[in-house]
């Protein structure tokens, strides 16, 4: 029980160690740096200096901590959608009229 006991403090104690860490050697080398982080866009990179987490699976690289350091904001509420009101009329508009210049003569 004792060697079960002091197993255990060895462990958490090196789990607590680890997580005071660097996430890895890229982010122990940039860490200092301006903060940038650049995001895949339609046709382009965007780069931001805060992470964006909504756009966290697009992430192509950054400078300095990374986004997981950061809080990450709860998502906004989402409105509950309803029907438009029913009308009681209908509305139509007149049906086209050709007229002669939109007639091609068929060769």
């Amino acid at each position: 029980m004792f060697r079960a006991l002091k197993l255990g403090t060895v462990i958490g104690g090196l789990t607590l160690l680890t997580a005071c860490g660097y996430v890895d050697k890229y982010e122990e080398a940039v860490y200092d740096w301006e903060p940038r982080y650049c995001y895949k866009q339609l046709g382009s990179i965007q780069c931001f200096s805060e992470p964006v987490h909504r756009d966290a699976a697009r992430l192509v690289n950054y400078y300095g901590p990374h986004p997981s350091r950061f809080e990450t904001p709860s998502p906004p509420d989402r409105l509950e959608s309803t029907a438009p009101r029913p009308v009681a009329y209908y509305v139509r508009d007149e049906d086209p009229i050709p007229d002669d210049s939109t007639v091609h003569p068929a060769n």
